[in-house]
Order: structure tokens, then sequence, then C-alpha cells
């Protein structure tokens, strides 16, 4: 164990108000801090609608060093605060070297995994599964115009098509309106509706099943606090909803989250539209960054001006748990190994797809 590190796992509630204070402290310092997921508001609703929700709070030497917000699982792994929601997570530090392998042994659970950890945080380099992926960002800093110019510079042709499919919905003979900040329920129903529907027709995890998953979400769009805030955005035509769009802010960052589109206007491109129109309007609102998340799409690389590391993997320390789980990487890289095609992949797909519904059932 590194000399000096001592760790205390407690609930939301025990969290006490100067320690809350020296979170929101570690936080404005730094930037790469700024998404909504660190706000100490995600952790507390989080906590409201699951009873494995914790913090493990670490000193070094004495001194109070960081935060850890997570849930410990039944099973004995503990994930990122949000499970399946959380897109990017890490130590709320000003100490970004902190030691997470020291503080997994000072707090006696086995297993920490993740998936979406900041890369700048050695803590979790340290750890990871394979190389840094780029979770992309667009940059407003310098406002709009100048993003859009970046975005054409980098790939001039499909910015070409973007602006063609905003001239199209401009020119439309229809009623179009953008509502960025919607506070209609009905709204964020539609949205929710179409997402799980999405989910059915690919065949993916609808992480909606969950009764906590939807609670978040709807305690998140009532939330209006200056460092988190749920944020609906909707474009309707001729008074029917062609894309929407939820997510959360702070004051600096956007975390895209939840796009839908309505295939009827697909032609239209409307998601697209909707993206430029939050953009060029949440520039004029102290957003300075968006932040898309990680993923190989199209529409990440053309609106993506920037991005930062993040990385995967699990930090351990010798327990049952861990057993279970190297048994289960050691089956998937002998898989790996086999001349078998596309089937070598099959088990460690099957290995994540349960890792994902576990955590979005809290298991």
């Amino acid at each position: 164990m590194a000399p000096g590190i001592s760790t205390q796992i407690i609930t939301v509630d025990q969290l006490t108000d100067g320690q809350r204070m020296a979170w929101k402290a570690m936080q404005d310092s730094n930037f790469a801090l700024a998404s909504p997921y660190f706000a100490p508001e995600f952790t507390e609703i989080l906590a409201t609608h699951r009873a494995d929700t914790r913090i493990l709070i670490v000193s070094r030497n004495g001194t109070l060093a960081g935060f850890l917000p997570m849930h410990l699982s039944r099973s004995g792994v503990a994930r990122p605060i949000g499970g399946p929601l959380g897109d990017h997570h890490g130590f709320i530090t000003d100490q970004p070297e902190l030691d997470l392998e020291a503080a997994l042994m000072s707090a006696g659970f086995g297993v920490f995994a993740f998936h979406g950890a900041l890369a700048d945080q050695t803590a979790f380099l340290k750890h990871c599964d394979g190389p840094p992926e780029i979770s992309w960002v667009s940059d407003l800093t310098r406002g709009y115009d100048a993003f859009m110019a970046e975005c054409a510079a980098n790939d001039a042709k499909a910015m070409r098509n973007i602006r063609a499919r905003l001239r199209k919905l401009e020119n439309l003979d229809a009623k179009v309106v953008f509502r960025i900040d919607d506070r209609r329920p009905e709204a964020l129903d539609a949205l929710i509706t179409a997402k799980r529907e999405q989910y059915r027709r690919t065949h993916a995890l609808d992480i909606f099943v969950a009764p906590w998953v939807q609670a978040t979400i709807l305690d998140l769009f009532e939330t209006r606090e200056p460092g988190l805030r749920g944020l609906l955005s909707t474009l309707e035509i001729d008074g029917q909803l062609a894309a929407a769009h939820f997510g959360m802010r702070s004051q600096s960052v956007l975390h895209y989250w939840f796009p839908v589109f309505w295939p009827e206007h697909a032609n239209l491109g409307p998601g697209l539209s909707l993206y430029c129109e939050m953009a060029r309007e949440l520039s004029r609102d102290g957003i300075t960054q968006i932040h898309m998340g990680p993923g190989d799409y199209d529409f990440k690389r053309r609106l993506g001006n920037a991005g930062f590391g993040v990385v995967s993997g699990q930090a351990q320390r010798p327990s049952l748990t861990q057993a279970v789980i190297a048994a289960g990487r050691g089956l998937d890289r002998f898989a790996q190994s086999l001349p078998l095609g596309r089937a070598s992949n099959w088990p460690g797909k099957a290995i994540r797809r349960i890792d994902k519904w576990a955590s979005v059932h809290a298991l």
C-alpha cells in the first residue's frame, strides 16, 4: 500500500458540509472535472434511487486527497457512479496521480471495474485494458461560427452535407420550432418511448427497463442547480416531434446523452439540425464544450473538433470476486487465440453484455 493512504467508505447522507465544499473546490479547480458527471448533485440524485451508492473518501498523510463516487454491488464488484449511465468518471481530486490500487487495498473491496475513466488520471491509466480511446468534444470556446469553421477545415465534404441539411430545413414550407430548454414532461416521455423503441429495433440493451434509470432521468429533468441541470431540447415540424435530445449540463459543459429522431423526418437530418442549433444557442449561455463521449460514429468525427482520452479496465486485489472475473477474462483470451473467426469474439461479447446487464440491475 502506498504510504500514508487511508480511506473511508460512506453513504451520501454521511458526507459533511466541509467535505462537500472540498469536493466542489476540487471540481472547480480542474476543468477536466467540469462535466456534470463530477458534480456532487449527480451522486446525490443517484443515491436517492440506488441503495448501493457509496463515496470512497481518500486521504493522504491525514489530509483529504479525493473522492470516488461508486456503486458497491451485492456481487462485490464496485462500479463508477451512474452504472450504464456513466460515460465519464474518475477521482474528484486535485492530485491526478492518486493511487487507486492503494485505495482499494485500504477500503477492503476486491474489484473496481471502470469503462470511461479519465486517462489523465494515472490511477486508471495503470489498470486499463488498452490504449486510451478518444472521447469526442465539440469545442465552442471561440464561439459557434469558429466551431463550424474548424469542423469544415477537418472534413469539408461532411460539413457541406450538414449545411445542405440545415438549409433544407430552413427552406421547408412548414412551421419549424426549436426548443433548447423544453420543459414539457410529455416531450420527455416521447423521447424515452422513442429511445426504447430504438433499443428494441437494434437489439441493444434497454437500460430504461430498470426503474432507477427512469427515476434518475426524471429527477435530472427537474434539477436546476448551477452545477447540474437536466436539459431537454426538441425540434418540431408542424407540431410533430422530429428530433429530441436529453442531456445534462454544468455551467460550462453539456453532456450529449440521449438523442432520438423520428424516422418519418429522416430525410431532413433533424438530429444534426437540432445538435447544431443547440451548439449555437448554448455557446451564448456559457457552454464551452459539448461532450459526446467515446465511440467510432460518423457524427462524432464530423462534429468533434477536440477530445480527451478515456480508458476501460479494472483495479483489483485478491478476492473471490476477482478470481471469478479473472476466469472469465481468461476464457475470453483463450477464445481469441483460437482460429474460430468471428466466433472467437463471442465469449468476450457475452461477458461484456452480462456485466452491463448486472450494472443496469444493480447486481
